[in-house]
């Protein structure tokens, strides 16, 4: 969550002031895992627009094609989910395998238009963790007041079976290890909503401050490895455009 904390640019500003942009991004994420000491994170941002090949805080990207407020990219981004045992509370969660973070691939696009962005994306793990996908359609109305910026967001996450077998299963092995129930879950959809805002300070520096929520469907929340329904997330970032 923390390397996708966005900079609130639509296609269009992109389009007007290409460039790089660098900073920091700090904050929280919790409620992913049960009995998981959730740290803070403080994370360098890096932000650079050419005129085909791109990167966002988390992700590289390539424009496959641009035009009419209509963006189609090519897309790598990291899935940031992670489960340390070194992290867990609860002796039989310590007794399962870690879960570290992956990559993904895939294509992404966006239309904007007067009435909002709409955003559709289609991402593989090519990590070599169980592979998977995860699809996902998110609407966003930008609105301006004063200095301020608003990006509104809901959407929902479609995520397949195999992609959270890695992140919530619980193989037979790790049952008789752990005692816990094994656990296979099927694919899920899960809704969110975000609320970013952002101020410039200055001519060259920006600060973006974002607060979003995510609702589980059932393949994660009945897994025994799983907090609650929910997962909440606060972040800040500072950049710098150069």
């Amino acid at each position: 969550v923390a390397l996708s904390t966005p900079l609130l640019a639509t296609a269009q500003d992109q389009e007007a002031a290409p460039g790089v942009q660098a900073g920091l991004t700090a904050g929280a994420a919790t409620g992913a895992y049960a009995h998981y000491d959730d740290k803070p994170l403080v994370v360098p941002a890096l932000a650079w627009q050419g005129k085909r090949f791109f990167a966002t805080p988390g992700s590289l990207g390539m424009h496959l094609y641009k035009a009419d407020g209509l963006r189609v990219s090519a897309v790598a981004t990291p899935y940031t989910l992670r489960f340390k045992t070194d992290d867990v509370n609860d002796p039989q969660l310590r007794r399962l395998h870690s879960r570290q973070m992956s990559a993904m691939a895939g294509i992404n696009g966006e239309y904007s238009a007067d009435w909002g962005i709409v955003e559709a994306g289609v991402m593989r793990e090519i990590t070599g963790h169980g592979g998977g996908f995860e699809s996902r359609l998110h609407y966003s109305y930008q609105i301006q007041a004063g200095r301020f910026t608003w990006l509104p967001k809901v959407g929902v996450v479609h995520s397949s079976a195999r992609l959270l077998d890695y992140y919530y299963g619980i193989s037979d092995e790790e049952a008789l290890r752990s005692g816990l129930a094994a656990y296979q879950p099927g694919s899920t959809t899960s809704p969110s909503l975000q609320i970013a805002v952002s101020t410039p300070l200055g001519t060259k520096w920006r600060a973006t401050g974002v607060v979003a929520n995510q609702w589980f469907g059932d393949a994660v929340k009945d897994s025994p490895m799983a907090r609650r329904g929910t997962q909440s997330s606060a972040f800040i970032s500072l950049m710098r455009s150069f």
